[in-house]
């Protein structure tokens, strides 16, 4: 009994203990992309950085996609029982696996290729702001110094 007297003390004592302790003032948040001003060779090496990084595995998924693929129809092309339950599906899933993932590698490629960084450089060169869809990707870890 004693035992449950002191520690309900000690849980009534706590908060007032915790409220007369000074704490630490919160530390500065970053800059954000919308406040910061840079100048526009840091922008136009930050759209590089974010577009290599967006094109890196973009040739991953279509070789792998177009690989799948291929294992599929290969598949489908040589079966000769056509009553084979299993063998159809697991066949008709390469294909739409495989198309998926090169679907989605050529989208990349062509979403984040050279002849579109050199596009979108092009155009903010001659005084056109950047497309939404890399305004909205640019992060500030990409205006970081970073030698290519």
């Amino acid at each position: 009994m004693r035992h449950l007297f002191l520690l309900a003390a000690l849980l009534a004592a706590a908060p007032a203990a915790s409220a007369q302790s000074s704490t630490p003032a919160a530390a500065p948040a970053a800059p954000s992309l919308a406040s910061a001003h840079y100048s526009a060779a840091d922008t136009i090496r930050a759209v590089r950085h974010l577009f290599e990084h967006r094109t890196r595995g973009a040739g991953g998924y279509a070789d792998a996609g177009g690989t799948i693929l291929t294992a599929g129809a290969v598949a489908m092309a040589l079966r000769t029982d056509s009553t084979a339950e299993g063998q159809r599906i697991d066949n008709n899933s390469d294909l739409m696996v495989g198309s998926a993932l090169m679907g989605y590698g050529l989208f990349r490629a062509a979403r984040f290729g050279r002849p579109r960084y050199e596009q979108v450089v092009g155009a903010y060169a001659q005084g056109e702001p950047l497309p939404a869809y890399v305004r909205r990707r640019l992060k500030p870890k990409y205006f970081r110094y970073r030698a290519f």
